[in-house]
């Protein structure tokens, strides 16, 4: 009996074997058609960005010119000014000179700092891009630590604790985190500088400590909803028919919990993740502003005040294609991660 159904299983384990890698192969296939995909619609919905942030910068009151010279400038002076940068004409006209100047990478001239645009937002994202990919190494592995430790102990008097305890920090805005943390760990602890100020050719201690406290505060401000995520991902996990199989079978210890647990618990977090990456690498205007840290948020929020329209104008862009690339990187991971995703279901 086992010698005759011998063969038939061996040719099943095969046949199961070269599907799992056509699927495998298959599924790596989607990666460049959806790539593809989304460097078409990127360009569409960036369009559409620069349209609504042109019309809500035109509409915000305040003179251009008048904030360039200054209240004692005459009015044939702010007019000359405005000509000259290309601020008069019907709004139509003015969207298209922006517009193709933003293309061609001629950005304008800064109204408050008089450099050029362009070399003020390059130069702030590489902070703000600094900052946010140490949040982020910060973020992932406390809330995946977090939520597993809650799935690990549901119902106990931990997961009971650890739930308040996120709850009553998703609701404490970032900068009261912010100041708490001024106040314990620069005034009073002086573990850390109070104004958050880099140079890159700095030692790499001294860019660290400075990048601490902000990068921690950003964390802190997403650790909350990522850490239930993950929790809820583990529970759903190890309570479905695909990980009792895998027990029965004899998985156990890191092969079980990497490849089945961690790899499905992940699924559910993963969109999450992509617009945290956008948000975190764009800056973040509060606690940039807070810790005095020279960032793409804090140098949007002196262009409102300002209202320095080729500063802001250009840095919402940018801000906008830095959250489209993240979510493009999400749609990506949707494909390598989940078996059960189609290219369709991405759209």
């Amino acid at each position: 009996m086992t010698a005759s159904t011998s063969p038939d299983v061996v040719a099943s384990s095969s046949a199961t074997a070269r599907q799992g890698l056509a699927v495998l192969r298959a599924r790596h296939s989607r990666v460049p058609i959806l790539i593809g995909r989304r460097l078409i619609q990127v360009p569409l919905v960036l369009l559409a960005v620069s349209i609504l942030v042109f019309w809500l910068i035109e509409v915000v009151p305040g003179d251009p010119g008048r904030n360039a010279l200054g209240q004692y400038a005459t009015s044939e002076q702010v007019q000359a000014w405005n000509v000259s940068h290309g601020l008069t004409g019907s709004v139509f006209e003015r969207y298209l000179s922006w517009l193709f100047g933003f293309i061609t990478g001629d950005w304008g001239t800064s109204i408050i700092y008089g450099a050029p645009v362009r070399e003020l937002i390059l130069g702030r994202l590489g902070n703000s891009l600094l900052l946010g990919a140490v949040a982020f190494v910060i973020l992932l592995p406390l809330a995946f630590t977090l939520g597993a430790v809650q799935a690990r102990r549901e119902g106990s008097r931990t997961d009971r604790t650890l739930t308040i305890g996120l709850m009553s920090l998703a609701s404490v805005p970032e900068f009261v985190v912010g100041v708490f943390l001024l106040i314990v760990f620069s005034l009073s602890l002086r573990w850390f500088p109070i104004q958050s100020s880099i140079r890159l050719d700095g030692s790499p201690g001294e860019v660290l400590l400075a990048l601490a406290l902000p990068a921690i505060t950003l964390a802190l401000g997403y650790v909350s909803v990522l850490a239930r995520m993950t929790r809820t991902g583990v529970l759903d996990t190890t309570r479905s028919q695909y990980y009792r199989t895998a027990v029965i079978k004899g998985l156990h210890g890191p092969q079980l919990a990497v490849g089945h647990v961690a790899r499905n618990a992940l699924i559910p977090t993963v969109s999450l993740l992509g617009i945290y990456l956008g948000s975190l690498l764009g800056g973040s205007a509060i606690v940039e502003t807070l810790f005095g840290y020279p960032g793409l948020g804090a140098l949007l929020v002196t262009a409102t005040v300002k209202k320095d329209i080729f500063l802001l104008e250009a840095g919402v862009m940018v801000v906008g294609v830095i959250a489209l690339l993240a979510l493009l990187i999400t749609d990506i991971a949707f494909v390598l991660i989940d078996p059960r995703v189609r290219l369709e279901e991405v759209d």
